[in-house]
């Protein structure tokens, strides 16, 4: 067993932080003296930026018909593509909820450190309280946002977090933190990475939406936003209704028959195309549960969870030891669609080559297209759509913890569109795939090398090749 340890000075315990907790010296403390042997030129973050740090406000929810915002938590902020689950009253949006295009956005609560740089898409909805508002003004946006993500910048964010059941930041704590001051050409060129990496990622967003449209005009189906479910009328405001005998199909849970559901049903049903199971164009499995050896990435295999199905990229990655014996069949294959299915179930993933190969966890279903009979973008756009997503909550069962099982998910209803069709709408949403794939390595390159030009200091520089 290996033990994690750093000296510290009395210093900081008596005139310094006057911090107890060792993570604060051992993340914090430890970039900031990584980065003053560096010897670049250094100024705190409040010199270089300021903050938009709100309070709690009263969230009143309403539906997207009723003239709602689009709400993003603080989870959703980092999902690719965006998608707001809940929407606030026009009146209950507080002044600094819309960040601003270029803003740097991090997770001040819970999850901490984490951050993501805005583009048009997120200046567009409301955001979170628990977001913290970085705006960059004495230093270019895209290589401030780039160093929050190196060694450096996210260990300072980890290290610098305080309270004993809910994790926080705030800018009091964050704003001394140093800043390295490369030379401007160099900050510039960081600068112009970040900046072609979210024009990547907001295009790819661009086609996903795009597919989503093509689908329901390839397959005849209205928009589901003009589908409306029909309830009893009720003098109490309980909305409820009624199923026949012959319609439980073995299910007495009320979720699975409700009205939302049935009324999308129905109109998939008006369709152009014949609905069948989504056995008939797919194989589906799950892989069998194993113990899960996490590693180092030098001595192991990338490994995927359901919480990183919705994320612009893997927030944490994590590895599984090459010796699992298990990891043959825990492996992605390209082309799969995956699908949660234990606890937070629905969320819908597409294996890209980025992913091929990686090793995915027993909670996530493999849904292979049929040669020949389906497309695997075709499928993913349909199983993230309303029609798709419906279908598969319905189908959860569980008194505590939600599941699904491949029966489950065989009984889903999907157009057997023509594979030409198929393939026009899921031609899109792979180009939109590979550009957010694009995106992410273009990114993670770029720290990489940022982290390697303030570790060598100034001087004579390595060439940053083509991450530009």
């Amino acid at each position: 067993m290996s033990l994690s340890y750093l000296r510290v000075g009395s210093y900081y315990l008596r005139e310094g932080e006057k911090r107890l907790d060792a993570n604060y010296y051992n993340l914090a403390l430890w970039a900031r003296w990584a980065l003053e042997r560096s010897r670049w030129p250094r100024q705190p973050l409040e010199a270089l930026a300021s903050f938009t740090y709100l309070g709690r406000f009263k969230r009143r929810y309403v539906s997207p018909s009723e003239g709602g915002v689009p709400f993003l938590g603080s989870r959703e902020v980092f999902f690719w593509p965006l998608k707001a689950e809940k929407y606030l009253h026009p009146k209950a949006v507080e002044p600094g909820l819309f960040p601003g295009e270029c803003d740097i956005l991090i997770a001040r609560s819970g999850s901490v450190g984490y951050s993501v740089l805005a583009g048009r898409s997120l200046a567009k909805v409301a955001v979170s309280e628990h977001i913290l508002r970085v705006h960059a003004q004495q230093i270019e946006p895209g290589y401030l946002y780039l160093f929050l993500r190196t060694q450096y910048g996210f260990s300072y964010l980890q290290g610098a977090q305080y309270g004993a059941v809910i994790k926080e930041i705030d800018p009091s704590v964050i704003g001394t933190m140093p800043v390295p001051l490369l030379a401007k050409v160099l900050r510039r060129r960081f600068h112009r990475i970040a900046l072609s990496a979210l024009a990547k990622r907001e295009k790819g967003q661009a086609l996903l939406e795009e597919a989503r449209g093509r689908l329901y005009q390839r397959l005849g189906l209205p928009s589901p936003e003009q589908v409306k479910p029909s309830y009893l009328s009720s003098s109490h405001g309980v909305r409820s209704f009624s199923v026949g005998h012959s319609d439980l199909e073995g299910r007495l849970d009320a979720s699975y028959h409700v009205p939302e559901a049935r009324s999308l049903l129905k109109a998939l049903a008006g369709g152009k195309y014949e609905l069948v199971p989504l056995a008939d164009l797919a194989s589906i499995h799950i892989p069998p549960r194993f113990k899960r050896h996490y590693v180092a990435p030098e001595i192991g295999v990338p490994f995927i969870r359901p919480s990183d199905l919705a994320t612009v990229r893997v927030l944490e990655p994590r590895y599984i030891a090459r010796w699992t014996p298990e990891l043959d069949s825990a492996r992605l294959q390209l082309g799969e669609v995956v699908i949660s299915r234990s606890g937070s179930i629905g969320e819908v993933g597409l294996i890209t080559q980025a992913w091929d190969g990686w090793a995915g966890s027993d909670d996530l279903a493999r849904v292979a297209a049929k040669e020949g009979l389906s497309d695997p973008g075709y499928l993913y756009i349909f199983l993230t759509s309303p029609y798709g997503q419906i279908q598969i909550q319905r189908q959860i069962y569980g008194g505590v913890i939600d599941h699904l099982e491949v029966e489950h998910l065989a009984q889903i209803r999907v157009p057997r569109a023509p594979l030409d069709v198929q393939q026009e709408i899921g031609d899109l949403v792979w180009k939109a795939f590979a550009l957010r794939d694009e995106a992410n390595a273009l990114e993670e390159a770029a720290v990489r090398q940022l982290e390697e030009v303030i570790r060598k200091g100034p001087g004579p520089h390595l060439v940053l090749g083509q991450a530009e």
